[in-house]
C-alpha cells in the first residue's frame, strides 16, 4: 500500500484558496516593492493591518481623519494622499483587500491612539466616509468595490495600559462595534463587516459577550476575525472548529470565519521581547521564514481545507523583518514565501481530488487537484515525519496516455526547485521519493499523448 494515495478521478469540492496575506508588496516608502512576487504567489486577498509605507499608520483612521472635531460629511476634513498610494500598490498586484477600521498595535510605554473616540456615532460616520471615498468616489475618490470592512484587531486584552490596541473597557468595544456596523450597513448593505480580530478565541469571556451583544442588539456580524501564532497543528484544528460553533450556537451560522492573522511562531511572546534575548529573537523569526515556518505554512493551508475557515491571512506580507517569514530586509523570497508560490501552483489545479496519507504515519499531509486541461497536481507536505523515502500512488488517470511527472522540492536545500521530471507510461502509476523532515513537495502531472 502507497504511503500517499492520490485518486485523480475522485472530485470532492473546490480548493480553497486561502493563501492570503497582511498588508501590501512595498515598505519604506516603496524602496522595497515586491509586487512581482505577489503577483506570481496569486495572492488572493490582503488585510491592511499595520502597514509600514513608511510608518505603520496609513490606513488608521486618525491618518486621514487627523482632526475628531471636523465634519465627517465634509471632504476637506480628510487626508487621503499617503492611504490612497499605499492601496493603490495592493490592488495593483490583483488582490482583493480587507479594510481594517481601526489603529495600528502601540508598542511603547504611553499609548496616543488606542483610546475609544469621543463620539461613537462620529466615528462610525468618518468610517462610512473613508467607504465612500474608496467605493463610491467621492472626494475625488474611487469605485474600487472594496467588501470586506472590518472593525478593530484585538481589543480582547486585559484593560489597562498593558493593551496594545484598545484603551476601553470591553463593553465600550461592544458598543462602539455596534454603532459603527449597523451605520455601515445602513449606508451599503451589500458590503461585508466584521471584527474583531480576536487575540485568541480562547479569550471565551471576550468572545461569549462580544457574541451575546450582538445577537441581543441585533447588530450585523457578517464576519468574525481571529488569530493564531503557534507551532501546534492541532491547535489550529481545534481553534478552527471552536470559533463556527461559538458563532452557530449565537445565531450567526452565515457569519463567515476568519483567521486573518497566523502563522508559525515557536517562541514565547512574554519573554521574547526582552532586551537580553536578541539572539532567542532571532532564532524564533529565521525558524519563521525558514524550511520549517514552509512546511508549517503548506500544512496549515492542507489543513484548513477541511475547517470552516473562509478566509485566511498569513502574517506578514510585507518585506519588512520580523513578522514577515516571507522576505528578507533586501525583498529577497524566503522558503516560507515558496510555501505560498507552491500553493499557488496547486490553485491552478482547483478541482480538488481525494488524496490521502496512510493513517499510520504522523505529520505528513496531502491535497491534490485537477484542471480542465486534463492536468493533476499534488502538494505533499512532511512537516515533522521521519525524513525517509515516501511511496507515491496515483489512481485513476487515463490509461490510454503518457504522462509527464514533474516533481518540485523544498526543504533546506531547495526553494522549490525542480528535483525529477520523469514519463510515466500507462499502468505506471506508483514511485518512491525522498521527503526530508520539513519539506514540501509540489508533484504535476501533464497528459503527453
Amino acid at each position: 500500500m502507497a504511503d500517499i494515495q492520490i485518486y485523480a478521478n475522485r472530485e470532492i469540492g473546490a480548493i480553497k484558496p486561502l493563501h492570503g496575506v497582511n498588508n501590501g508588496p512595498v515598505c519604506y516608502g516603496s524602496l522595497l516593492d515586491v509586487t512581482h512576487y505577489y503577483k506570481r504567489a496569486g495572492i488572493p486577498l490582503v488585510r491592511l493591518h499595520d502597514p509600514n509605507w513608511p510608518n505603520a499608520r496609513e490606513v488608521d483612521i486618525y491618518t486621514i481623519f487627523p482632526d475628531f472635531s471636523k465634519d465627517p460629511s465634509d471632504p476637506a476634513s480628510y487626508d487621503f494622499a499617503t492611504t490612497d498610494e499605499y492601496i493603490r500598490t495592493v490592488l495593483a498586484t490583483g488582490a482583493k483587500i480587507i479594510y481594517r477600521l481601526g489603529v495600528s498595535i502601540e508598542h511603547t510605554k504611553e499609548k496616543y491612539y488606542v483610546d475609544p473616540p469621543e463620539d461613537f456615532a462620529k466615528w462610525a460616520q468618518i468610517c462610512i466616509g473613508i467607504i465612500r471615498h474608496y467605493n463610491h468616489g467621492w472626494a475625488n475618490g474611487f469605485h474600487y468595490n472594496i467588501e470586506y470592512w472590518e472593525i478593530w484587531n484585538e481589543p480582547d486584552k486585559p484593560v489597562g495600559k498593558t493593551n496594545l490596541m484598545w484603551g476601553g473597557t470591553w463593553e465600550q468595544f461592544y458598543e462602539l462595534y455596534g454603532v459603527a456596523a449597523k451605520a455601515i450597513k445602513q449606508f451599503d448593505p451589500s458590503l461585508k463587516v466584521g471584527g474583531y480580530g480576536a487575540t485568541s478565541v480562547k479569550v471565551k469571556k471576550f468572545m461569549d459577550e462580544f457574541l451575546a451583544y450582538c445577537r441581543d442588539h441585533a447588530v450585523p456580524l457578517d464576519f468574525f476575525s481571529w488569530h493564531i501564532y503557534g507551532a501546534d497543528l492541532q491547535r489550529f484544528v481545534n481553534e478552527s472548529r471552536y470559533a463556527r460553533e461559538e458563532l452557530d450556537r449565537y445565531g450567526f451560522p452565515h457569519a463567515e470565519s476568519h483567521l486573518n492573522e497566523w502563522n508559525y511562531f515557536d517562541g514565547d511572546f512574554k519573554t521574547l521581547w526582552l532586551p537580553e534575548n536578541e539572539f532567542v529573537r532571532r532564532g524564533v523569526f529565521e525558524r519563521m521564514k525558514s524550511h520549517i515556518g514552509a512546511s508549517f505554512v503548506a500544512a496549515v493551508l492542507t489543513l484548513l481545507q477541511d475547517l470552516p475557515v473562509d478566509v485566511a491571512n498569513y502574517y506578514d506580507g510585507q518585506p519588512t523583518a520580523l513578522f514577515c517569514g516571507l522576505f528578507d530586509y533586501y525583498g529577497v523570497p524566503q522558503k516560507a514565501y515558496y510555501a505560498l508560490d507552491a500553493f499557488q501552483q496547486l490553485c491552478q489545479h482547483p478541482v480538488r481530488v481525494e488524496a490521502s496519507a496512510d493513517p499510520s504515519l504522523s505529520g505528513v499531509y496531502a491535497l491534490a487537484g485537477t484542471n480542465d486541461k486534463g492536468e493533476t497536481a499534488a502538494l505533499i507536505t512532511n512537516v515533522n515525519g521521519p525524513s525517509r523515502h515516501y511511496t507515491i500512488g496515483i489512481s485513476g488517470l487515463d490509461g490510454r496516455r503518457e504522462w509527464l511527472c514533474e516533481q518540485y522540492r523544498l526543504d533546506d536545500q531547495h526553494s522549490l526547485q525542480l528535483v525529477d521530471s520523469r514519463r510515466i507510461a500507462s499502468g505506471e502509476h506508483e514511485f518512491r521519493l525522498f521527503l526530508p523532515h520539513h519539506s514540501i513537495l509540489f508533484a504535476k502531472l501533464s497528459p503527453i499523448s
